[in-house]
């Protein structure tokens, strides 16, 4: 087994920790009243919690050979998985209907509705491609990280936010560029090991995540996002 699997609990350990600070003020703070949040909050804390528990825990089975835990787990994943999306999902839609109350135009909420393309998206595709590559282990560990990347960002942003007193919009683009380089540096370091793929994991995953963050650049202002994304809004 490759050696790199066992070392993954740190860098999931890391993202978790990030995840953590990165909440800390605004959420794990306020507890236990949590004042001004709502069941859909807690619900998509415990659920990408639960996410990044399992992604901690299936390391460390590995490398005290419980292959039979790791096997289990890995499919309660299965169903932990979609609950995530869907919280994922209902994050974003409590989020829309804070700015539709707020009053923000048409063009901006529409322009929002684009947002869970950039990580909740591609967070199922790269889990999908880990389960379907189960047997190989080098690319299932690959797939499997860069769901820790993805799902780390948000903590991330929100420590710029909370803890640096950094503009929404500074905060996104810092988090971007930041997991652009953390993608290329992992492409260029199983470059540098001579780890041999058709078409390395780290450089589909790349690829899946970079293209809808480019694209929320400008295709959602675009009128065939804002005819699409009404059509969403007003049918669901």
């Amino acid at each position: 087994m490759e050696k790199g699997y066992k070392n993954l609990v740190y860098f999931f350990g890391v993202i978790a920790l990030i995840t953590f600070i990165g909440f800390y003020k605004k959420y794990f703070s306020l507890a236990p009243d949590f004042p001004g949040f709502k069941n859909i909050h807690h619900f998509h804390a415990v659920m990408l919690s639960s996410w990044l528990g399992l992604l901690i825990v299936q390391p460390i089975l590995i490398a005290n050979n419980k292959i039979v835990a790791h096997k289990f787990i890995g499919k309660i994943s299965w169903l932990l998985v979609p609950v995530a999306f869907v919280s994922m999902l209902l994050a974003y839609h409590n989020q829309y209907l804070r700015f539709v109350s707020e009053g923000q135009s048409e063009e901006f909420v529409l322009s929002f509705v684009f947002s869970p393309a950039t990580d909740a998206i591609p967070f199922v595709i790269l889990y999908l491609l880990a389960i379907l590559n189960k047997q190989e282990t080098p690319k299932h560990m690959r797939y499997m990280l860069t769901t820790g990347i993805v799902t780390g960002g948000p903590g991330l942003g929100r420590i710029f936010m909370t803890w640096l007193n950094m503009d929404v919009f500074m905060a996104i683009q810092l988090v971007m560029l930041i997991t652009f380089f953390t993608f290329i540096a992992m492409i260029i370091y199983d470059r540098l090991r001579g780890k041999s793929f058709g078409i390395n994991p780290y450089t589909i995953a790349f690829v899946i995540w970079l293209i809808p963050n480019v694209l929320i650049i400008f295709f959602p202002a675009t009128t065939v996002w804002q005819n699409f994304a009404r059509w969403i809004v007003t049918t669901f």
